[in-house]
């Protein structure tokens, strides 16, 4: 994995030398450094907000040497750090962009994080490519994922739907939960095929975004899951989600989950049969 940090140095270099060093509220490269070494994710986060406005040659090597963190609060903080940076910001989204198509799973992980936060649209093609990559773990594909919903763009679409096909679960749930986020989103199809998903998480954040969106193909599999399912929370999204289509021919389904064992789910149930007309 490269070391972004010395990778980027000479240029920093010569970008510091076009101007002033700027000050940052308190902040110093020794106070962030300070952080790092106290391990403490919340001290460098507070560190590197209030180094907002502070640039400096080392500071920027330190920030970006964070963006390779195993802690995603970490990464995140540094990536926006840089985004508001952009020249130095565009000059890394080059080199993450490349990480996608042939780094391992850390690196597309670190990647796509980075691309994501500092919303570089641009990276969407590459994002749609590498989703696609059967060669890295489920770290970089929910990456993807999570790249994908920061930038709320509807040509994230594709990363979203094969992510929605996955063998691992958390990248499945984290895809559909994702779907609802993307502006301009009306189509909830790819959402109602995950109702019937072999994983109760899958299930559960299905029903809540095919609710949502108003998704009414899948009307009937809710029925079926907020009567039958065997795990209480697919259940209460079922109820919700059916409140919110608000269909009266849910009316017997949600009144047979009125009596529910779970006590949240017999709530959710008797709330969504008051919301229908």
């Amino acid at each position: 994995m490269m070391k972004l940090g010395t990778k980027i140095a000479a240029v920093t270099f010569v970008l510091l030398a076009a101007g002033p060093a700027l000050a940052g509220k308190g902040g110093s490269a020794a106070k962030i450094q300070s952080a790092v070494t106290s391990g403490s994710v919340d001290a460098i986060v507070a560190e590197i907000e209030r180094a907002e406005s502070l640039m400096c040659e080392r500071c920027v090597g330190i920030v970006t040497n964070l963006l390779e963190d195993d802690r995603y609060a970490v990464r995140e903080a540094a990536a926006w750090w840089f985004a508001k940076r952009p020249a130095i910001k565009d000059m890394l989204a080059t080199q993450f962009v490349t990480e996608l198509a042939s780094g391992d799973t850390i690196a597309v992980r670190n990647a796509a994080d980075f691309l994501g936060r500092t919303m570089t649209y641009t990276s969407l093609p590459a994002l749609r490519t590498a989703i696609k990559r059967t060669d890295v773990g489920a770290d970089a594909k929910l990456a993807m994922v999570r790249a994908v919903k920061y930038m709320a763009h509807q040509s994230g679409n594709p990363v979203l739907t094969v992510a929605m096909t996955d063998a691992d679960a958390t990248v499945r749930a984290a895809a559909v939960a994702a779907w609802r986020d993307i502006r301009g989103q009306k189509d909830a199809t790819p959402a109602v095929s995950l109702l019937a998903d072999g994983d109760a998480q899958v299930r559960a954040e299905a029903a809540t975004v095919v609710g949502a969106m108003g998704g009414v193909a899948g009307l009937s599999t809710l029925e079926a899951l907020v009567v039958g399912d065997p795990d209480p929370f697919v259940r209460r999204n079922a109820a919700w989600a059916l409140g919110k289509l608000g269909a009266a021919s849910s009316r017997t389904a949600l009144t047979t989950a009125s009596t529910d064992k779970s006590g949240v789910v017999r709530g959710v149930a008797r709330a969504a049969l008051a919301s229908i007309k």
